[in-house]
């Protein structure tokens, strides 16, 4: 099967993925390999398809977070429970440079799809596995989502206690796999030979705790000790007059110095990272400065100073920031009744743009893919 015609060369240019992973972590890994080139054939259900698909808010009747990341993709429908969609399965496996499930182990062996089936008929494939818990036996093939995860890792406790409200684990477990891809691709170019990636969403949380457990190891406080916690007043946020909120990153201490100086609180040029009751004593007289001008004067201030000082958004701020439109960071995407939306992207913006496509409709290219492998529906 060959790849879409690229207007420039991208990295996965002339790669196949055919993609039958389901919800949030294997769109985000889906996307981001779109960005990067590749083709990829998203293998759903007859019966709905994708949950993603139904996932409310929804727009145009379809699940806004599918139409955000499935975009680009392809969509064929296959009963893979059933032996004819998994001969076709295996057909297309047989043609594709990477496979990518989310399924339970032992799934896709029941299916006559597991990964050494697979493999078999294509020793050059890369076959990724998004799992829960990996090789952990008691955990292997229990049911969890990024919640989960997240509160298993400590993480939740990191941030508050309550639920994060975005998809930490789902996210950054879908970039770890697209990492592993990557390695293992430029691998079978130096020695022709595919691999097996067991990308567990337990180990997703991990890259940010690595800090926080490393405190506690050190005999620290552990999970919500360290200073990047908002327990040093170099690194927390602050309110200003008119209500906004600031965020000051002042880590480094030529920063905090220059930001302590300039709102005439001199003496605290070696408070920045002070912790327990010095540390909140010092913070208390930063925050009454910044309590006593508005949130525009510190932003002017922080662009005069190149401080590392910004404005805190809630998320419609967040989306009217020009930031993200100056630096190439956000994209139009493509509805299916023709309208567009706008939202974060690409992802790696250094790479290229998202294939200007809308979401696939459920099974649009079956017939299409289907013919190319020389199979009747």
């Amino acid at each position: 099967m060959s790849s879409r015609p690229p207007a420039e060369p991208l990295p996965l240019d002339g790669i196949t993925v055919v993609d039958a992973s389901r919800m949030l972590p294997g769109a985000v890994l889906a996307r981001t390999l779109v960005d990067l080139g590749a083709r990829v054939i998203k293998v759903e259900d007859p019966a709905g398809g994708d949950a993603l698909r139904h996932t409310p808010p929804l727009i145009g009747g379809t699940g806004a977070g599918f139409c955000a990341l499935a975009r680009g993709c392809e969509s064929v429908v296959l009963d893979l429970q059933s032996e004819a969609g998994a001969a076709t399965f295996r057909r297309l496996a047989k043609h594709a440079d990477v496979v990518v499930e989310s399924f339970r182990p032992g799934t896709l062996d029941a299916w006559s799809i597991g990964e050494a089936r697979l493999r078999d008929g294509n020793p050059r494939l890369v076959v990724c596995s998004l799992s829960g818990f990996g090789g952990a036996p008691r955990w292997r093939r229990r049911a969890a989502h990024d919640l989960n995860f997240v509160a298993l890792s400590g993480l939740t406790a990191l941030l508050g206690g309550g639920v994060p409200g975005i998809q930490l684990a789902d996210v950054s477990g879908a970039l770890l796999a697209a990492t592993a891809v990557l390695a293992a691709l430029l691998r079978r170019q130096r020695t022709g030979l595919g691999a097996s990636i067991d990308q567990p969403l337990a180990a997703a949380p991990l890259p940010f705790l690595t800090w926080a457990w490393a405190d506690g190891e050190a005999g620290g406080g552990g999970v919500g000790a360290t200073i990047l916690a908002g327990r040093c007043p170099a690194y927390r946020t602050y309110a200003c007059r008119d209500g906004g909120l600031v965020a000051v990153a002042a880590i480094e201490p030529k920063f905090w110095t220059a930001l302590v100086r300039e709102i005439g609180l001199p003496h605290l040029a070696g408070a920045g990272l002070d912790t327990g009751p010095d540390g909140e004593a010092a913070a208390e007289e930063v925050a009454a400065r910044f309590r006593s001008e508005a949130r525009g004067h510190w932003l002017a201030t922080a662009d005069r100073l190149n401080l590392p000082l910004t404005a805190v958004h809630d998320l419609d701020a967040a989306r009217r920031e020009p930031l993200f439109s100056e630096a190439g960071l956000l994209e139009e995407l493509p509805l299916a009744d023709g309208a567009t939306a706008h939202v974060p992207g690409p992802f790696i913006p250094s790479l290229g743009r998202t294939p200007p496509r809308r979401a696939p409709r459920l099974g649009e290219h079956t017939s299409q893919v289907l013919r190319e492998l020389g199979v009747e529906e």
